[in-house]
């Protein structure tokens, strides 16, 4: 009795493959590009390593026994899996570039990050790493992050200003105040709210608009990304 000793390698299974298929061993090296001869020679190798019988001649052709559909079989997936796990190593590859990740939160329409990011080649591309609205911070200090911009209301105009942005109300374009131009108070008390934030913070809608008129919104929905802000005002309307 033959013992079992050694496993088969890729050469063995990818054999049983190519046999499966074409029911020839001569069609089987054609295949593989190896002789006749050899493929003779890897079965009964394979056999031998196994100790059972792996393939019968049957009239004209080779069958597969049980134990080597078995095999065959298991080698098909192990093949596909294996070709998958190639080309995302070969993706991965690709990945791996010096980049410098910029921490990205709520303001994620801002036309300027558009032109930051470009599609051009440079030696060290910039990537966006998204992060919950008010967790920029964070991001960096943990090291998901290696830059951050926070949007946070200034004190005083600065002399070096970069932008100059305005506290805006968006509604569906179907709404009353988009024929009158500006938001009412009145209005919030009639729709949804959808904000990033539901802390008030000094500088934008709470001590600028809400505070003031005396209003707040009776229905309000948190929604950390502007992107998705716009998309459920458009379906669904809202302020």
């Amino acid at each position: 009795m033959s013992l079992v000793h050694e496993s088969l390698d890729r050469l063995h299974t990818d054999l049983l493959v190519a046999i499966k298929h074409t029911g020839l061993l001569r069609r089987a090296a054609e295949m593989l590009a190896i002789s006749p001869s050899a493929a003779s020679h890897r079965l009964k190798e394979g056999e031998r390593r196994l100790g059972i019988e792996l393939a019968v001649a049957d009239g004209r052709t080779l069958r597969l026994t049980a134990a080597g559909e078995h095999l065959a079989d298991a080698a098909e997936i192990a093949q596909s899996s294996l070709r998958s796990a190639e080309e995302t190593a070969r993706w991965m590859a690709a990945a791996d570039r010096p980049t410098v990740r910029l921490a990205l939160d709520f303001y994620d329409t801002a036309p300027w990050f558009e032109r930051l990011i470009g599609l051009e080649d440079r030696s060290s591309d910039l990537d966006f790493v998204r992060v919950a609205y008010d967790g920029t911070r964070d991001a960096v200090f943990h090291r998901r992050a290696d830059l951050g911009v926070v949007v946070v209301p200034a004190a005083a105009p600065p002399d070096g200003v970069l932008v100059d942005d305005e506290l805006a109300a968006v509604v569906r374009a179907d709404h009353p105040a988009r024929r009158r131009g500006v938001l009412d108070p009145a209005d919030i008390g009639e729709a949804t709210y959808v904000t990033a934030g539901d802390r008030p913070q000094h500088g934008f809608e709470h001590h600028e608009f809400f505070e003031p008129a005396g209003v707040r919104p009776d229905r309000l929905r948190k929604v950390e990304s502007l992107a998705m802000v716009l998309r459920l005002i458009r379906s669904y309307g809202g302020i």
